[in-house]
């Protein structure tokens, strides 16, 4: 039996009603037309699962995540229901499915199958974009913009705005704001690190971007704690929020695991931070508190932690704020074993 007459038998095969009950439910008794074809699809899928890494990305709904192909044979391995048509996206992933028998596997799969998706993904994993919007075009349901979102992802990634934006009428802008949103923030960060800052700032003018971005173009400094601050303050046109938040993460980079001493710049950041007025507005006292809360890793000295927890007015911030992350790492490190 061939692995695609395995998975038309595991999607096509009778089980009754008392089997299907019975097989949602610990034990988990396998219905028994579907013993044979779960153990080949099953095997095929461990035997694809590569000696290092992860594998491919993988997605098995057609509006689902994308996870890598190791997680999803993690989840396909768990007792329960087996998923046919999830193992069918995953198996096209590794190419243990050809694209002709994901066409003879297609009558059979629920609409919710990401097997379509699977079809971008795998053309992006080839850096064939033009075969990757062709794939996209093809999957029904009116769902095909998930898959011009994954391309438009990809080209994010890669700094590649004139690709992002000759794309965006095919993401569908008006659906899942939240995702949309996440995309944009990919690809300021992908022009920053391809181009620069300069071009990424200058990328959010773009309406359909907009400032609320701006942030983003400065992720591209990692560690660069002083050259991140000479860029600020020559910009200048940041909210002081938005500067703090990516100095803290400048810094905590920079601090390293569990610091002997403070960063250079960490008491002047969390000076600047406390005096963020916490009377102003409730979102803005959760992302103060956030901020120094989120310095702890990068505290070298009690007395910055002291000033920050003081500084501190949500309570299950200030509660954790005790000791230092060296002096945490030590009392695991001998604490005795079980």
């Amino acid at each position: 039996m061939s692995l695609v007459d395995a998975l038309i038998q595991g999607l096509t095969a009778p089980v009754s009603e008392a089997q299907r009950a019975a097989y949602a439910s610990p034990p988990y008794p396998t219905p028994p037309t579907l013993v044979a074809p779960r153990a080949s699809v099953l095997g095929e899928l461990e035997a694809r699962l590569p000696a290092d890494g992860d594998g491919p990305m993988t997605v098995t709904r057609v509006l689902g995540p994308v996870q890598p192909y190791r997680l999803q044979v993690r989840s396909l391995r768990r007792p329960g229901p087996f998923r046919f048509a999830d193992a069918a996206c995953a198996l096209l992933a590794v190419g243990a499915v050809t694209d002709d028998g994901a066409e003879t596997l297609r009558p059979h799969l629920p609409p919710s199958c990401g097997i379509g998706r699977q079809q971008v993904l795998n053309r992006l994993a080839a850096d064939d974009i033009t075969g990757a919007s062709a794939a996209a075009d093809r999957i029904e349901g009116g769902t095909g913009w998930k898959g011009h979102r994954d391309i438009a992802a990809a080209l994010a990634d890669r700094g590649d705005a004139a690709g992002f934006f000759a794309g965006w009428k095919r993401c569908a802008p008006a659906k899942d704001r939240h995702g949309l949103a996440d995309l944009k923030r990919r690809l300021v960060e992908g022009v920053a690190r391809a181009s620069g800052w300069e071009a990424a700032l200058a990328l959010t003018a773009d309406k359909r971007l907009g400032p609320a971005f701006a942030m983003h173009a400065f992720t591209a400094f990692g560690a660069d704690v002083d050259g991140l601050r000479r860029v600020l303050a020559g910009v200048g046109a940041l909210p002081e929020l938005d500067q703090l938040t990516l100095l803290a993460e400048a810094v905590r980079q920079a601090a390293g695991k569990d610091p002997a001493s403070d960063h250079p710049y960490l008491p002047e950041l969390v000076d600047r931070i406390i005096a963020v007025d916490p009377a102003t507005d409730r979102a803005i006292v959760r992302t103060r508190d956030w901020l120094l809360f989120s310095l702890w890793p990068a505290m070298g000295e009690q007395a910055t932690l002291e000033r920050a927890r003081k500084a501190i007015r949500t309570p299950q911030y200030k509660r954790e704020l005790h000791r230092l992350p060296r002096d945490v790492t030590a009392s695991l490190r001998h604490r005795p074993a079980s």
